[in-house]
């Protein structure tokens, strides 16, 4: 088994003297499941059987992490199929959707430790998962509250998660840069495009017809006499609406630029994570994706718990250079095999957002990280970036880096308090990228005509040079050094026809070779001779 790190031990004796009873709310990458699940293989017998709950997203990757740190116990993971509740079991891991509906059986179990995931999700004692939690807890010894999002929204909602105790339990937070001062920073770096001109032509249409329902709406309601500040919470619904439907615009018209931007980083042997919300840019930027022939994954919110493991190891693993996540990737996971992550669209919250930042700088990542923004001048990013960076300045000042009240709505709401006095840019002049706005990039060639990939320059080597062709599907079958070039070769010369080879610039050091394959008769006779000489 890997060895936990010395205050990752400390909280795994912490939690064990505290008989399992523990709230822990570090921040994310800090690697709470590996101390979790210590505790409770070391505490031996008594603490079992366990539960496990978690967001569905994730169910598989608790099942994994047990086989790392506690390969030992059974683990049965309820994935709402044919899994059903095992008294052999010595863990159960089950989604808080599934919780409700599995509690008569996990009742039975007669549970000794519960360990709760994104703790913050039972926030709501209303709730069914909430109220399914609250019964298990009442009857179960050891109880492991995680969560690395916002642990106080309001007090109240801190109050309902120590109210799981009974009493007030061992609370434990730490923060990734106290923590792990070894990780590399982080920046955020802003990309500033420009829409094309028809797409702007419709966000502006649709942006001032936006501003003429809220004049003419504050009017109505100025009228009736109603106070300035009723007439924010009585429009929030309505514009909250609005305003998404200003963002899912600004998106779609960015989908040239962010796919510019993606094409020309895997080229030049970058993997990255992608971030967006709405599933018309997921699509057409996909689109745009599979007319380059640019490789990716996509996890989204009907991605199953299997299919999001396994397309996680295959990202970590540089077998695809790119992996498109909606916000339902911005919990559980870990992406270190990038090192730069681009936004698509912004999201209404900080917290949701550094979240998301945090999938690509978490323990065991070894560069320093970069968040690109995709940011459109003049356009509803510009009021969002206004809010975000507001509340980001807020949590920087006074609370370090914990999280402060914040959620969708009320950022809403805060940004049409100031929608009449914002200024476009800031007053400041800003350098605009070209990004999107000529002609997308040619195709990457197939690997099926391609017969060599060639690397240029002191930066490849043929760890780096095989993992570049693995990433976008080239399955290399030898190497010929050459002077200060690395040959890389796909298919012998001997199967493609003499004197009809062209070479495809892909970067400024990497080019493919690439030609006219034989027919497919001649083709076998030639692999059949090279088989022999070979022997």
């Amino acid at each position: 088994m890997p060895r936990l790190r010395p205050f990752q031990r400390q909280d795994v004796q912490r939690i064990k003297r505290a008989q399992l009873r523990a709230l822990v709310a570090s921040a994310p990458g800090t690697g709470k499941t590996p101390v979790a699940i210590t505790a409770l293989r070391e505490s031996g017998k008594l603490s079992r059987p366990a539960l496990v709950v978690c967001p569905a997203s994730v169910t598989r990757n608790w099942a994994k992490e047990f086989k790392i740190w506690a390969p030992n116990l059974s683990v049965r993971v309820l994935d709402g199929d044919s899994s059903t509740v095992s008294a052999g079991a010595d863990v159960h891991v089950c989604s808080w959707s599934m919780l409700d509906r599995e509690l008569p059986s996990l009742m039975r179990l007669k549970l000794t430790t519960l360990i709760a995931d994104e703790a913050h999700f039972a926030k709501n004692p209303d709730s069914q998962r909430s109220r399914a939690l609250y019964h298990l807890s009442r009857t179960t010894p050891g109880l492991i509250l995680l969560t690395g999002t916002p642990i106080v929204n309001t007090k109240e909602e801190l109050d309902n998660l120590v109210a799981l105790y009974g009493k007030r339990p061992l609370l434990i937070r730490r923060l990734l840069e106290d923590v792990a001062p070894d990780i590399p920073p982080k920046k955020r770096a802003y990309l500033y495009v420009q829409l094309r001109p028809k797409a702007q032509r419709e966000y502006d249409r649709a942006a001032d017809d936006f501003e003429e329902w809220l004049r003419a709406k504050k009017e109505q309601m100025l009228g009736e006499g109603r106070a300035e500040s009723s007439i924010e919470r009585a429009m929030a619904a309505e514009a909250f609406i609005k305003v998404g439907y200003l963002r899912r615009l600004v998106a779609e018209a960015k989908v040239p630029a962010a796919a510019d931007w993606i094409s020309r980083a895997v080229r030049v042997g970058e993997p990255v994570v992608v971030f967006l919300e709405h599933q018309a840019v997921l699509k057409k930027l996909r689109k745009s994706l599979k007319r380059q022939r640019i490789r990716h994954l996509v996890i989204e919110g009907k991605t199953s718990p299997k299919k999001r493991q396994k397309y996680i190891e295959q990202f970590q693993a540089h077998q695809y250079p790119v992996i498109l996540c909606t916000k339902a990737g911005k919990e559980g996971i870990t992406l270190t095999a990038a090192r730069h992550l681009l936004f698509v669209e912004r999201f209404y919250t900080s917290a949701d957002e550094e979240q998301a930042e945090d999938r690509i700088r978490r323990i065991g990542q070894t560069h320093p990280t970069t968040i690109w923004y995709l940011h459109a001048n003049g356009t509803i990013d510009e009021r969002l970036d206004m809010i975000v960076r507001a509340k980001r300045r807020l949590i920087r000042d006074t609370l370090r880096a914990e999280n402060t009240a914040e959620d969708d709505m009320s950022n809403v709401k805060a940004m049409l308090a100031r929608w009449s006095d914002f200024i476009v840019h800031g007053g400041k002049k800003r350098a605009t990228t070209r990004l999107g706005l000529g002609k997308p990039m040619p195709p990457l060639p197939s690997p099926s005509i391609s017969h060599a990939v060639v690397f240029s320059g002191p930066r490849w080597k043929k760890g780096s040079a095989a993992a570049w062709c693995k990433m976008h599907g080239y399955q290399p079958q030898s190497a010929i050094s050459m002077d200060e070039r690395l040959k890389l070769v796909v298919h012998p010369l001997q199967v493609f026809r003499q004197r009809l080879f062209r070479v495809v610039p892909i970067c400024e050091d990497v080019k493919v070779i690439i030609g006219e394959r034989l027919e497919k008769k001649d083709e076998r006779m030639v692999r059949r001779q090279l088989h022999y000489h070979r022997r």
